[in-house]
């Protein structure tokens, strides 16, 4: 659990949608009213307003976590990173079966399907077919970077292409940033 922009404090694997995850609708709102929080106790640096502030965030985030955890069951441990500096990740499981059987069983799929995915990819790259490796896919936008095989030492760049013509396009002289191995 961490805000960071996504319109959800949730992720695992990647963001998880308020109203994907099967959380009651009551932590829903504690979850979202915290995120918010989080926002209104930053300064136009994004730097923590007061140090009081971050400390009654972390405090919160703890609390938040274990409800989470509560909701989900033992099967589920929660990590609530806080950005307040110094402060560790915490981790917090339920010592008993989840009490939101459907949230439970929302993240078991999730994570069934993180990992069928991990599964298939490796097979494709470890039986060496066309196509396998990374894509960095850009969903708000349809865009998609594909990686390509590079000689040695050349720099990883970014080659985009969208199925849309007019987000093909970009500035003159534009290069995306190499990326380092």
């Amino acid at each position: 659990m961490f805000p960071d922009y996504a319109h959800t404090v949730l992720w695992l694997d990647g963001p998880v949608d308020y109203m994907d995850s099967g959380l009651s609708s009551e932590l829903i709102r504690v979850l979202q009213e915290w995120e918010q929080s989080y926002y209104d106790s930053l300064d136009s640096d994004l730097e923590w307003k007061s140090p009081s502030a971050a400390r009654a965030f972390t405090a919160v985030g703890i609390d938040i976590a274990g409800r989470v955890a509560n909701e989900l069951g033992a099967e589920f441990a929660i990590e609530f990173a806080s950005s307040e500096d110094g402060a560790p990740t915490h981790t917090v499981r339920s010592r008993r079966p989840a009490n939101n059987k459907k949230a439970s069983a929302t993240f078991a799929n999730i994570v069934s399907e993180m990992e069928s995915e991990k599964e298939r990819v490796a097979r494709m790259v470890a039986d060496g077919r066309p196509g396998a490796g990374w894509r960095a896919v850009a969903p708000l936008r349809s865009c998609i970077h594909p990686g390509r095989p590079r000689a040695r030492g050349e720099e990883r760049r970014l080659t985009p292409w969208c199925p849309r013509p007019d987000l093909n396009r970009r500035p003159r002289n534009y290069e995306f940033p190499a990326l380092t191995s």
